[in-house]
This record gives structure tokens, sequence and C-alpha cells, in this order.
């Protein structure tokens, strides 16, 4: 497991919250991630993340020996990121993977190995991003992806509101007029209330995105549904559940709490 051991004036620096996130991205990485790759040894490989957060993820295959880089768009994370791994050998930058221009200086070679975990679907422009990564991952590289169906229980992100009303399963399908009146109801502030909408409408399915996928030139190695995500193992102490009705259209997003992608560049 991580262990920190930062000066006293950094760890003021960097809330609970955040180190709790660190330690799960650690976590992730040690006892799901690795193995779903199912990459043996990863010593010398190159990784990057795209919006790694606080960076926990990336430490832990930087102590397994890959040369890790870290994309990070929001500026208090990417701080953040620094502070954590300020003595680890991890190359953090701040970007945006929808415009080159704000990484081309940081990327000098492809990766083999590209993660993207519970980011796309924040994402606008989805083509134009894995399309981007695709261009910067090596043939015969691969790439993570892990989202929320767009008709998942929490699609809409609403269990990141503070007030209990809000956290209700599948209320971001309100049409629009009426969940933005709940939201104020509710006294969610008008920045939660924006990254909120935006969320719900930038929500993508399961067809969607494997459609995507494949006109990008992406070749499918792997794909799992979720009810019991991995990751709750380390929120709640859960055992990990596969979706059982995985095999059923809408069911496999209705009763989805995570979906898993492992993608390949074809070599062409």
């Amino acid at each position: 497991m991580v262990e920190y051991s930062f000066p006293k004036n950094m760890v003021g620096e960097i809330s609970e919250r955040c180190l709790r996130c660190y330690e799960e991205q650690y976590w992730f990485g040690e006892n799901f991630l690795f193995n779903y790759i199912n990459e043996n040894n990863v010593n010398g490989k190159r990784v990057l993340e795209i919006g790694c957060a606080e960076a926990g993820l990336l430490k832990f295959y930087n102590d397994k020996g890959a040369k890790c880089s870290g994309l990070e768009l929001s500026k208090i994370r990417f701080n953040n990121a620094i502070l954590l791994n300020d003595k680890n050998k991890l190359h953090l930058f701040q970007a945006n993977i929808c415009e080159p221009s704000s990484y081309k200086k940081h990327i000098k070679q492809n990766y083999d190995l590209i993660i993207i975990r519970d980011v796309i679907e924040h994402i606008s422009n989805k083509r134009i991003a894995l399309s981007n990564m695709f261009s910067i991952l090596k043939p015969g590289g691969k790439l993570f992806i892990s989202y929320p169906p767009k008709y998942c229980p929490y699609a809409g992100h609403q269990q990141t509101i503070p007030n209990i009303l809000g956290k209700i399963p599948y209320i971001y399908l309100m049409p629009n007029f009426l969940y933005e009146r709940y939201l104020k109801l509710i006294k969610c502030s008008s920045k939660k209330i924006k990254y909120l909408m935006e969320t719900k409408k930038t929500r993508i399915s399961n067809f969607e995105m494997l459609r995507l996928l494949s006109s990008t030139g992406f070749k499918v190695l792997k794909r799992s549904n979720w009810f019991i995500r991995p990751a709750y193992s380390f929120r709640f102490k859960l055992p990990k559940l596969r979706n059982p009705f995985s095999w059923a259209p809408i069911l496999d997003e209705i009763f989805c709490n995570g979906m898993l992608i492992l993608v390949e560049r074809t070599k062409v």
C-alpha cells in the first residue's frame, strides 16, 4: 500500500479528500487494473494517464518501473499531484486532450499504455479526444477506459451533491428545466449546478462508445460491465460484482455502475 512521507507544511495544503483519492488511485492499480490489463512486465514501458488527478495510479506504475506521464486539466488537481508526487519520477503537465497544442511539447514519444479513468464522460467531443489518444499511442499499444454509462444510476454524478436529497439514483433523468429547479431547491451552488448540467449533457452510452472506438481504429480486447464496480471495494468495502444483465440492451446500463473497456491500437 502507498505510504505518505511529505513535509508537514505540504500536508496542510492538501485536503483529506485528496489524500483519500490518491490512496484509492494507487489501490486501484495495485489491486485491480494491473491484473486486468494483464501486462506482466511494465518495466521501461511508457504510460500516460489522461485526467490523472492526484496521480496515485501513476505512482503505482512508477513503482513497477514504468516511465509515467500524467495529463490533468484541472489546475487544483494538477497542483495537488505536483505536491503529492514531489519525490517521484513522474512527468506531470496541465493540458487538454482535445487540444494538441496544449500537450504537444510534453510528448516526445508515443505511449505503450494510455489510461483514462472516469473522465471520458465529461468530454464534449469524444471523437476528437479518442482520435488524439490514438495518435499518441504506439501501434499495438493499449488504451484503458472506464466510465459510468449514459443510463446508469449515477451517470449524472449526482452522488457529488452534498445534500442527501440530491443523491437519488436516476434523478438526473428529469427534464432539464425540472432538474435544474430541483437542484436549486435543495440548495446546490450555481457552480455545482453548472457541473451537473454539463455532465448530464456529455454522458455516453455503451453502444455509442463502442461505435466511436471502432470508427477511430481501436480493436476491443476486453470489456466488463459492473453492478458493484471494483473501486467500491476500496470506498465502501463491498465485493465487486458484475452486472447480471450485461447481455441485455438498456438493462446493461440501468444496472451498471461502471463500464471498463480495454482496446488496442491497430498496427496498420
